[in-house]
């Protein structure tokens, strides 16, 4: 089975193609050209239209660009991948939760646009701010979501749009990781892990995102 986890950026990737990774997965999410596609949450069943908008950008470029880009994907992703992170996907995506799941949240908070990546980044509490998360909050459905797989497989599908071969993008990508040096990291603290389930958690370690869910919970019949 072939590994369909986001890679990891490469020691090859220059400030020019960060700026330009931002650029592609910020299309449509209001950080470029005024476009605001990107800015609701994203209801069961329905096409990412961020997602469409970045496999068109994509496909404009050389092939290697598009495996770079997946690439500098995978490195944003990797900014995000924490407890307190996972909490606010538990919080905001109604309590459903796994490894694919929170990859799709990930994706989808790069699909938010910049401003609002790097804060959440920094802050995950920040995201009870944006409008897509009052917009799930205020619904009392289970059925708007931030998670966006599309944006995950954009690269390749863009891939195999150009070539026709969809095994094509994984064996370049598989390539790319052979021939180019992995950057040498400082080792991150451990994640201080807690009760995602516990309210009072939520109240004390996400406070700005308890106070907008809670609020809106429906009362036991």
């Amino acid at each position: 089975m072939r590994d369909t986890r986001p890679r990891a950026v490469t020691a090859g990737a220059d400030t020019d193609g960060r700026e330009l990774g931002w650029v592609l997965a910020g299309c449509g999410a209001g950080t470029n050209g005024g476009r605001s596609i990107g800015g609701s949450a994203r209801r069961d069943g329905q096409p990412s239209a961020v997602a469409e908008a970045l496999v068109a950008e994509l496909n404009q470029l050389p092939l290697a660009e598009i495996v770079a880009f997946d690439q500098l994907l995978g490195h944003m992703l990797d900014q995000v991948d924490n407890w307190d992170t996972c909490a606010a996907c538990w919080v905001v995506e109604h309590g459903f939760l796994s490894d694919d799941g929170f990859a799709d949240f990930r994706a989808g908070l790069v699909g938010l646009g910049r401003g609002t990546f790097e804060a959440v980044a920094t802050e995950p509490d920040s995201l009870a701010g944006h409008p897509a998360v009052q917009e799930i909050s205020a619904s009392n459905e289970q059925s708007l979501w931030i998670g966006t797989e599309g944006l995950l497989f954009a690269a390749q599908k863009a891939y195999e749009r150009r070539t026709g071969d969809p095994d094509a993008f994984w064996d370049a990508a598989n390539a790319a990781e052979v021939d180019t040096a992995r950057p040498t990291s400082s080792p991150q603290p451990a994640d201080n892990r807690w009760g995602i389930r516990d309210e009072e958690e939520w109240q004390r370690r996400l406070p700005r995102l308890a106070a907008l869910f809670l609020a809106h919970r429906l009362p036991p019949k």
